[in-house]
């Protein structure tokens, strides 16, 4: 079983980056961006064009390149999130988790028996597939299998309490974007409402030893959260990298 560093160090209180991939599936990209220095890579399936082949290619290239592959799958359904780490990914950003009921649907597609009903597969990409023991490898691979909640209603943050007192839980973020839509302010990334439904899952997160992250889309807010708590922060993703460093550099050079 490939070792997840990004859950064992951030469980130990350090800060990692990360970014999403939601547009370009290239399996160049993990490599870039471990080397620019990226702990985790985010693949996301419910806003792209994603097959599971491509992010079975990515993940491969992430275990090879050092960096850590979650994936956010498209749903909550049992199958969507257990095949994204049969394929690699060693942890999954399960989305829209109101309920305590929610995030149990998550840990048992998510873990093998006793904790899920996750089902055995063949030796694969996590196994450099190898043949194994699936009485040492299920309780290995639950170990490092990272889960993260995203909390993205007002029915959520209601219930964070409860959602991360559950063991198998890891983490969880705020999805701004989603909040700020529910509560009836679509598009304020940056009303105060939202900056203290953050605050109330880092709370959250303190009281139950649990990771708190969020997406960002600049540096700035980026430090901002860290100074508050944060730890787990995915910095904007590749395609706003490459148009905003290609927007910067045009606007610098045409005369």
């Amino acid at each position: 079983m490939r070792v997840n560093h990004v859950k064992q160090e951030l469980l130990a209180g350090k800060v990692r980056v990360g970014t999403w991939l939601h547009t370009l599936g290239s399996p160049e990209l993990p490599q870039i961006l471990s080397t620019a220095g990226f702990d985790f890579i985010n693949v996301d399936m419910e806003h792209s064009s994603f097959s599971l082949k491509t992010v079975s290619d990515l993940c491969y290239a992430a275990l090879q390149a050092g960096i850590v592959p979650v994936v956010r799958p498209p749903d909550r359904q049992h199958h969507l999130m257990s095949r994204p780490l049969d394929q690699g990914a060693l942890g999954i950003y399960a989305p829209h988790v109101d309920t305590v009921e929610d995030a149990r649907d998550v840990l048992d597609a998510v873990k093998f028996p006793p904790v899920g009903h996750r089902g055995s597969q063949p030796p694969s990409i996590v196994t450099s597939f190898r043949s194994f023991d699936a009485g040492r490898y299920m309780p290995e691979a639950n170990a490092q299998t990272m889960v993260v909640v995203q909390l993205e209603s007002r029915l959520a943050l209601e219930n964070a309490d409860a959602i991360l007192a559950l063991p198998g839980v890891d983490g969880a973020v705020v999805g701004r974007g989603d909040l700020a839509a529910d509560l009836g302010l679509g598009g304020q990334r940056g009303h105060p409402e939202l900056d203290r439904a953050v605050e109330h899952m880092i709370a959250a997160c303190a009281r139950h030893g649990k990771v708190p992250g969020l997406m960002v889309l600049s540096v700035e807010d980026g430090r901002r959260w860290v100074e508050r708590g944060v730890r787990m922060v995915t910095y904007a993703s590749e395609m706003l990298m490459l148009r905003d460093a290609g927007t910067a550099a045009v606007a610098a050079l045409r005369p």
